[in-house]
């Protein structure tokens, strides 16, 4: 399972099934801030690492509360947000931070099907979904779904992925006790995501593996940056 991590405080205990997590999710979004991150560091993050579309269409994927979806409303105001999670709590925050409906901002698993047309978003955020947090992100089930999400892009659209790893900890898992969301308390075998519960620390190399493997993906950059993996692609022009 890995190490624990030196001066980790527990958040609480492993929780034993998939549905009692996301119960505890839900109730997670729902009786706190989230994560509690400030909006004008989610911006000036945006303004640094992510070249937002002017207008067009900008999907949130697993959203959570909202947080970056409103760092994009800040920073250009036209832009038409969309989002999917999981957890009908965080979907609820969501719709209220951004002030939208059921057709924007919508609960269900981005790992098994979009909800949105083909060829349908300027620009795809995904940051830290469950996919990212197994070991082995290469598996052909895993890719599928990295392939399945990128046909959602229009021909020129552009696909953010982020991953916070620190660099003494890459190749460890943190074990699911000192996770936050508690979504990733619990194991989960969806098929495309497999692990114990927790969270892996990526190296350079793991992350990106799955993107290379990808049939109908071009990877347009890469870089770790401040303990995160931003890496940025494309579908495939061939």
């Amino acid at each position: 399972m890995g190490r624990l991590i030196p001066g980790s405080k527990a958040v609480a205990r492993k929780i034993e099934t998939p549905e009692a997590a996301l119960a505890a999710t839900d109730q997670f979004y729902r009786n706190q801030e989230g994560f509690g991150y400030d909006l004008n560091k989610v911006v000036r993050w945006i303004e640094t690492h992510i070249r937002a579309p002017k207008t067009g269409r900008v999907l949130d994927l697993c959203c959570g509360d909202g947080i970056w979806s409103k760092g994009f409303q800040k920073i250009q105001p036209r832009l038409e947000l969309f989002g999917i999670d999981i957890s009908a709590g965080g979907i609820e925050k969501a719709r209220q931070l951004l002030g939208v409906g059921c057709d924007h901002f919508i609960v269900g698993d981005a790992e098994k099907a979009l909800p949105f047309p083909k060829n349908f978003f300027d620009l795809i955020f995904s940051r830290g979904p469950g996919l990212f947090n197994q070991h082995d992100m290469s598996h052909p089930q895993a890719v599928a779904v990295l392939e399945m999400w990128h046909e959602h892009l229009v021909e020129r659209g552009l696909f953010v992925s982020v991953f916070a790893s620190v660099p003494n900890r890459m190749g460890t898992y943190t074990p699911p006790e000192y996770v936050v969301l508690p979504y990733n308390k619990t194991p989960r075998d969806t098929g495309a995501v497999r692990f114990a519960g927790g969270k892996y620390h990526h190296t350079t190399e793991s992350f990106q593996a799955p993107f290379l493997a990808a049939r109908n993906v071009d990877i347009v950059s890469y870089a770790h940056v401040a303990n995160q993996h931003i890496l940025v692609s494309r579908r495939s022009s061939c």
